[in-house]
């Protein structure tokens, strides 16, 4: 079999490495140029019958999140699996910061940026909150539910992902390292505050999270419940309810709960005083239940 490197580069930048392994397996030389299905000599139906080519094997498919290096944007990706695309400039492209660990929230944003409709409208941002048992109880010391505070973002376009912040390893007191996980699939909450914020806000929301992409994991000094209180806080403003001396998802859970109370108590007779009494609850001004 010929092997001439010079042809084989040929053949695998044209024809693909699958090509020109085949081509290796069959015995063929790269002089022989570009892999075709040849027709058989002896036929299923007989001397003289010519056969039908085989089907081409299809192309192997490739995710637009899979990436040669860790470094390697998603943007690159989707410009060359979607030409039509409009990509942002790279002024924007400045605004986000890519981490692997934050790309399907950096899709989402990425495709409001380049939409009119996305920036001149409200996004919504959630915070969901599962939150297991109080940190005093017995089932807390003995079972170990800690519960879970995270985010959802959603676009005007209908665009929207969840992401929140973990131990890599687990620890009950101890600082290890931190990871964000986006899309965050916990899932199991029972509480919810929403709130709706411009583009900016979001896009403070995301260089929050950013910031904290290597930040340690402290059970009781810097868990899910405090970066989900930080990055809301860039985003509108607002910390959200974490807890008095040790943020955690039970004491995040209950003033949610208490402020949807009161507005539910007193929806038909709010005035300035019991608004501001609200959103100091909500911000954690007034402390809230352990």
């Amino acid at each position: 079999m010929p092997s001439d490197p010079a042809a084989l580069s040929f053949v695998q930048s044209t024809a693909g490495n699958a090509v020109a392994v085949q081509m290796l397996r069959d015995g063929r030389g790269p002089a022989e140029g570009p892999a075709v299905q040849r027709v058989p000599t002896e036929t299923a139906g007989g001397p003289g019958q010519a056969q039908a080519p085989a089907p081409a094997p299809a192309p192997e498919l490739r995710s637009v999140f899979e990436s040669d290096t860790e470094s390697e944007s998603e943007s690159e990706a989707e410009t060359v699996t979607n030409p039509a695309v409009n990509a942002p400039t790279p002024e924007q492209e400045a605004q986000l910061p890519y981490h692997k660990s934050l790309r399907a929230l950096r899709t989402v944003i990425r495709k409001g940026m380049i939409s009119p409709d996305a920036q001149d409208k409200k996004w919504t941002v959630k915070a969901k909150i599962d939150p297991g048992t109080s940190w005093t109880s017995r089932e807390f010391r003995d079972d170990g539910e800690v519960g879970h505070v995270w985010l959802e973002v959603t676009s005007p376009l209908g665009d929207s992902t969840e992401f929140g912040f973990y131990p890599q390893t687990p620890s009950p007191v101890l600082s290890v390292p931190g990871e964000i996980v986006c899309p965050d699939k916990h899932g199991g909450d029972k509480e919810q505050k929403t709130a709706s914020v411009g583009f900016e806000q979001v896009l403070e929301g995301y260089r929050a999270a950013f910031a904290r992409k290597d930040a340690k994991y402290n059970l009781t000094m810097y868990n899910c419940a405090s970066f989900a209180s930080d990055v809301w806080e860039a985003m509108t403003g607002r910390p959200l309810p974490k807890g008095l001396l040790i943020s955690n998802p039970a004491s995040a859970a209950d003033s949610v709960k208490a402020e949807r109370d009161l507005r539910a108590a007193y929806g038909d007779q709010q005035g300035d005083e019991m608004e501001d009494l609200i959103e100091m609850m909500s911000s954690g001004a007034i402390p809230p239940a352990m």
